[in-house]
Order: C-alpha cells, then structure tokens, then sequence
C-alpha cells in the first residue's frame, strides 16, 4: 500500500516522518487514568490507513481547462488525494472523518496560483460561473475554517505565494506573501541585516501561514509583548470578488473604520489576502530573561498575573500559567511526583491539585529585560510564587511545538483531545475556569488542563485541552454533544466565542448570540458587498450566508 496515499497521511500532524511515541511516563499516565490495559495500549483505533477513494469532480472539463490556462496546468490538480488533503483542516471532527474514510465536501479542484494576477483572473472566472473558492493555506485550521462545504476550488497559496516581498529597515517593516510558512518567515527575518523576528509564534507556526494568521485574527505564544496579530498588521492587498482592496502603511490614521482590521479575522469570506505589511522588531535572543514560579493556588498565581499586567513597569513577551492540574499533570510526565522536590514543594504548602506553574520570558533590550525580570518577582514573590529559576522556561520552549504531535496517538487509542480558548475579563475569570472545569470534570475519566498564555491589563485568554476516552463506534454524536456543551458553559460564564482559533463554521451557530442581529447583519452586510454572489468560502464561515 501507498502509505503517502493514505487518510492517515492526511489527518497526521506535521513532519510525515515523525511517528509520536509515547514514553514510559505517558503510558504509566495513560493506563492508570482510562483504565486502559497493556493490549489496548497496544492497538490502533480506526488508524485511517485506508487509500483514499474521492467522488469525481462536479466542475466541468471547460471550467477545469479554463483554470489550467490562467494558473498553469501543473498547478490545477483534481486528483483524489489532493481534493482530499484540502477537504480539512485538524480540527479534532476532522481527523474523525479521515479516519473514517468519509470526506463528504472535497472540492472539485485545487488550484496554485502563482501570483496575484492570477488570483484576480481565477476570483473573476469563479464568479462568473458561481463557484465557490476557499483560500487554503497551512492546513492547521480547527474551527472548520477551510472545509469546502459547497465544493468549487481550493485556492492554495503555499506553492507560489510563498515570499518576503521586501523588508524597510527604516520603517520597521516586512511585506510578505500570504502564504510563506512560519519558520520559513522567521529564518529570513533572523538572517536579514542585523537581524528581526516577526514575534508571532503559535503552537501551529511550523506549519501555518502569515496569511492563515491574518485571517483568523491569530495569537502567538510572545503575544503579550509583540501583540496578536492585528496589533502587528500596518496594511494589506486583497484580491475581493468586487475588487482589489489596498490600504497603505500608515503607522496610524484616523480615516474611518479600519479597513485592515476588517480583514483581519474575514477568514476569506470576503476575498483573498495576497500580501501583508506588517511591523518586525530588532532580535536579541542573548538579552532574554527567563523565570518561573510555583504558586500556591490559581487565585494567587492570576492575581500576581494581573498586578504585572497592571503595573505600569513594562510587559513580559511569555507570560503563562498552568492550573492545579496541568501543573500535576506536568509532574506526573516527567517523572517527578514523588521526588525530593516534590516533597519539598509540599512542606512548603504548595501542594499536588492545588499549585500553579508560572513561565516568564522577558525579551528586548538588556536593561529592560531585567527591569522588567526583576520587577516580576517582587511581585510574584508578595503573592506567595516560589522562584523555580530559568530551567522550567527553557525546557518548555525546547518542546512547545512538538506536544501537537500528540494528538494522533492519542486518538490511535480512542481517546479524544480538543482544545478551546476564550478570552474574559479579570472579574470573570476565576469563575469561568472553575465553571467550565465542572462541566468537562462531570464527564467520567476526562482530564481537564488548563493554562493561561496571553494576558492583557483588563483580562487573559483560557486555554482548556482535555483527554477523555470516546464511545466507540458514536465518536462524531459523543463528541458533538460533549463539545457543545463546553462552548455553551464559556458563553454563559461570559467568554468569547474565541481568542484566537477564529471562528470558521464550527462556531458559526453561536456568532448571532456572540455580535447580536445588528451587528451580525453588519458583518454580512460587509460580505454582500465584497462578495455579491457569495462565492468566497461560503456554508457559514463566521455565521454568514
């Protein structure tokens, strides 16, 4: 068998050459927390290894051909494997399918322009014909953002889209190509002169797209100093059904409503983003202070985040809190439950289900640096966090991309993994963590992590990931039913729908409750113009028609 021609190729997480295994420690966790025997750990779960076996293409020969004139025949593909590689993203109903072999939506064609010219012609075929165009970039999506559900083309832009168009020195400044791969991206700035980072680094930048993170109004793990990314975004090229949209550079203006910002979190319902200008700043990794802490409780640990935050002395770039039970969860993975520091921590009154890890990196000029370093342990040290050293940090970058890796052999063993992030005010906080926590606790064998990774001075984002064994055999009812659930309780505990995942189609039913009917018929109103006949990623991207 063609292993490359498999779903399992497809729904597999990053590197195709890198198999996760799980080590002694995770499979001791594992066993004892499902109850799962040394056979079960043993078997693969609906492994997806099947080839992959599509209906044909619903788009005619003529309009095929058409494209293949425009972009290049090479670059017009309708063969199984790639209708279906871009039928999903990762979302965790995603891989379910894949594994299923059911992939009810593959588009008709994909197709790799090779510049914006050939998306204007491409955007002005489509919408003379009526069919749908669903831009596609690095296929980590998990809101159901690129799935074709009405067919027509993928639009990729990671073949040929894929560069630094030029860097302004005296600006400040990068224009880049939507679909040029994060490291790709970093590299270059890295290497540039004297050497800029993007300071834009979420958990999918190995293998997601400046463009993906414009559009789905992203956030990076440095966040809280470098901003999300419609902090970091001056200006904009969109090739739009209606047009092409331009703004221009501009450091601030006050000329009507945003235009970027309108953009920025669109996830190409109203046109495709071509290239992006957007701020870099001065690297110097060798100036980077890191420390961590371990708080007695999670009030304690998010009141010293706040008064940080709130403090007027400058902001940590990596400001993270994991909860009583990531934190365990941690301990337990690395094999130190029990150990002499564990023993210590524990006299000392911080205690197993009830401490809090705190990870700072403060980046940027040296002085400030250890300002700001300084300044943050007075603070954590008033509310009782014990100083754990440079250690905890480094190690945590070391593996900060690879935990995604994860997912698939969790699921090899039919136990389902998701994350959901919100973001609340202060006030709300607490209340939300603890609310959510019942509802996902109340499922029997679930563990329910939690940490806090962008911090703002009026409010955080919470991050929930949680492992539960599914129903066999119900994994799509199981999980539907579980994950709406979840959503329902972040909403009525005062939460946003999202912080930085987007939206998509998978929280499309909650947009009207989450903007009201105004001001979800203005967002609409936005896209009618844009996109007259509603060919831009139409089936409800972001509630819309």
């Amino acid at each position: 068998m063609d292993v490359m021609n498999t779903y399992r190729s497809i729904l597999k997480w990053g590197d195709p050459a890198h198999e996760e295994a799980f080590d002694a420690h995770m499979l001791g966790f594992i066993g004892k927390t499902f109850g799962l025997s040394q056979g079960d750990l043993r078997e693969k779960y609906l492994p997806g290894q099947d080839s992959v076996r599509l209906k044909k293409p619903s788009i005619p020969r003529t309009v095929i051909a058409a494209l293949e004139k425009i972009a290049g025949k090479e670059n017009v593909a309708v063969g199984d494997y790639e209708r279906a590689y871009h039928s999903f993203g990762k979302f965790y109903l995603d891989l379910v399918y894949l594994r299923l072999g059911n992939v009810k939506n593959p588009p008709d064609a994909v197709v790799y322009p090779r510049s914006e010219d050939d998306v204007v012609k491409i955007m002005a075929l489509c919408s003379a014909k009526k069919i749908p165009i669903v831009p596609f970039g690095g296929h980590s999506s998990v809101t159901r953002g690129v799935e074709p559900v009405k067919g027509g083309i993928s639009l990729d832009l990671t073949r040929h889209m894929n560069r630094v168009v030029r860097v302004n020195e005296v600006n400040g400044t990068v224009t880049v190509q939507p679909g040029m791969y994060g490291p790709a991206f970093e590299e270059y700035l890295n290497r540039y002169k004297s050497g800029f980072t993007c300071g834009h680094f979420p958990q999918s930048f190995e293998y997601s797209t400046v463009g993906g993170w414009v559009v789905t109004r992203g956030a990076g793990q440095a966040s809280t100093g470098y901003g999300k990314i419609e902090d970091m975004v001056l200006s904009l090229r969109v090739v739009a059904p209606r047009g092409v949209i331009e703004t221009r550079d501009y450091p601030a203006a006050a000329i009507g409503p945003d235009i970027d910002q309108v953009i920025i979190g669109s996830e190409g319902a109203f046109g495709v983003v071509t290239e992006v200008t957007m701020k870099i700043r001065k690297r110097m990794p060798a100036s980077t202070a890191y420390v961590s802490f371990m708080f007695r409780g999670f009030t304690d640990a998010v009141r010293a985040m706040r008064e940080v935050m709130q403090a007027e002395f400058g902001k940590p770039h990596l400001f993270r809190i994991s909860d009583p039970e990531e934190t365990d969860v941690a301990f337990r993975l690395k094999g130190k439950d029990g150990s002499l520091a564990d023993r210590m921590l524990s006299l000392l009154g911080y205690k197993p289900m009830q401490r809090c890890l705190m990870f700072v990196a403060v980046e940027g000029d040296r002085d400030y640096a250890k300002l700001v370093a300084k300044k943050i342990r007075a603070v954590a040290k008033a509310n009782g966090g014990f100083a754990t050293g440079s250690s905890p940090v480094k190690k945590w970058l070391e593996q900060r991309y690879s935990s995604a890796y994860l997912r698939d052999p969790f699921m090899d063993l039919g136990v389902m993994t998701d994350t959901l992030e919100t973001a609340v005010s202060w006030e709300n906080l607490v209340p939300l963590w603890s609310a959510v926590r019942t509802y996902i606790k109340s499922r029997p064998n679930t563990v329910c992590m939690v940490h806090i990774s962008h911090v703002y001075e009026n409010g955080a984002n919470l991050y929930f990931t949680f492992l539960s064994p599914i129903r066999k055999g119900k994994d799509v009812e199981d999980f539907v039913s579980f994950h709406k659930g979840i959503i329902d309780t972040v909403h009525a505990n005062k939460g946003s729908l999202s912080h930085h995942h987007g939206v998509g189609k998978l929280m499309a039913p909650w947009m009207r409750r989450e903007l009201g009917t105004t001001g979800l018929g203005l967002v609409q109103a936005i896209k009618d113009y844009c996109d007259p006949k509603g060919i831009m990623n139409p089936g409800g991207t972001l509630g819309l028609k």
